[in-house]
């Protein structure tokens, strides 16, 4: 373990190394730009990674080239942190953000952003890469337990932290996906009372169904009716979880942003090393350049891992978790089992679906207990149903013999009036 005073000398060394003046114009506005705390420091990490990358100390030298040449260098750096870093698509793309940002706010080049992103790599990956693997010695991790889980969403003061806590445990989304759903990617199944979720909603290729448990859905309700409420006009395309926002502000209240990767990450580490013991900030080693210790689970990939185990323990059929997990099926398989949503969520009589896991996956015990509650009142209603129908029945067939009896009277009443028959006589 290194002295703090030799960090603090290394630290600054490593500052010298690349200029970021608050002087520089070029600086104040990237800076001013964003918005939280969090961000602007993340962003400068991963300006700073990238300026490493081209080996220059200083930010004026970023936008002297011409266009193509920082198309090309952007493209290369890419390149290099898939193939050379092997860091996956959601990470290469939490590097690119900031770039692109820097020479938003500070160029008029129209770069071509679309073909650049495409340099990213592949996105049919999990998120288990490099951001994910910090501090996480040789990969080997393990979920978070029930237990963690439930201190974490106590000690979230913000009901999006709480809701983004949920879903990646009761979903299985790769924490990627979060900040680009949309209201339009939700679907209510109302007689489960939960959703249906269509990650990468925007991807042919990669998008994919999953579901969060009514415990998860209750917290997204009570979230957007606050925002209803608020004066937001919620449609198909309102983020499902947005930036703050000041209510007073009708404008700003109905022009909503989506948060971004980072912005994520931060909120959920922010209450793990802050409110809860369950996740510690690690010191970095700045002359081995890499952090000092480890954590035993990775930030969000544990939820996945989370619900993986959860669902198998309940039963659920493998290839569904898999699907379910957005993970392409093995070999012929992929072509082959392709179930509709409905067979994921309920099963058949041969294999389980998500259903199955609903009570796994279901954190709070006051939940649990009110999910039990009113499975139990179902089943009492259905007996009572039942039951009900049962005395009907016999009162159906009661009333068909007395009418029964009444017609047979008629017609004896028939038979004697007309003197066919002789009416009986008393001994």
């Amino acid at each position: 373990m290194q002295e703090p005073q030799q960090q603090q000398q290394q630290k600054e060394q490593r500052q010298q190394q690349i200029s970021l003046s608050s002087d520089d114009k070029l600086y104040r506005n990237f800076i001013h730009s964003i918005k939280t705390r969090a961000t602007r420091e993340n962003y400068l990490k991963f300006l700073q990674y990238y300026m490493k990358f081209l080996d220059i100390k200083n930010l004026r030298e970023l936008i002297e080239k011409p266009q193509k040449i920082i198309e090309s260098d952007i493209k290369e750096y890419l390149v290099y942190l898939r193939k050379e870093r092997k860091i996956s698509y959601v990470t290469a793309n939490t590097y690119l953000v900031p770039i692109r940002k820097f020479y938003y706010v500070n160029s008029d080049y129209q770069f071509k952003w679309d073909l650049i992103s495409s340099y990213l790599g592949n996105d049919d990956t999990d998120d288990d890469d490099e951001l994910e693997r910090e501090g996480v010695e040789g990969g080997e991790d393990r979920p978070y337990s029930k237990e963690e889980i439930k201190i974490m969403s106590d000690a979230a003061q913000d009901i999006r932290v709480k809701i983004v806590i949920s879903l990646l445990s009761s979903s299985g989304l790769r924490y990627g996906a979060i900040p680009s759903l949309k209201l339009k990617h939700l679907e209510k199944i109302e007689k489960y009372q939960l959703y249906q979720i269509t990650a990468y909603g925007k991807s042919k290729k990669y998008s994919y169904k999953t579901f969060c448990t009514p415990e998860c859905s209750a917290l997204i309700d009570s979230y957007l009716s606050y925002r209803k409420k608020q004066g937001e006009q919620l449609h198909d395309n309102s983020p499902l979880i947005r930036e703050q926002f000041n209510t007073i502000d009708k404008l700003k209240a109905n022009n909503p942003r989506h948060l971004t990767l980072i912005t994520f990450r931060y909120m959920i580490n922010d209450v793990l090393t802050k409110y809860s013991t369950l996740r510690k900030k690690l010191p970095f080693d700045y002359e081995n350049k890499r952090k000092e210790g480890r954590n035993p689970t990775m930030l969000t990939h544990a939820f996945r891992k989370f619900f993986n185990t959860e669902c198998a323990k309940a039963g659920v059929y493998p290839d569904f978790i898999e699907i379910m997990l957005g993970h392409k099926l093995p070999g012929v398989r992929s072509h082959y089992m392709k179930p509709d949503t409905k067979t994921l969520l309920e099963g058949t009589k041969e294999v389980k679906g998500y259903l199955a896991a609903i009570d796994s996956l279901t954190i709070n015990d006051e939940n649990r207990l009110s999910k039990q509650v009113q499975e139990l009142k179902e089943k009492n209603e259905d007996a009572e149903y039942v039951i009900k129908g049962k005395l009907q029945e016999k009162d159906e067939q009661i009333n068909q013999l007395i009418k029964k009896q009444e017609k047979f009277e008629q017609l004896i009443h028939s038979l004697i009036e007309t003197g066919q028959l002789q009416p009986l006589t008393p001994n």
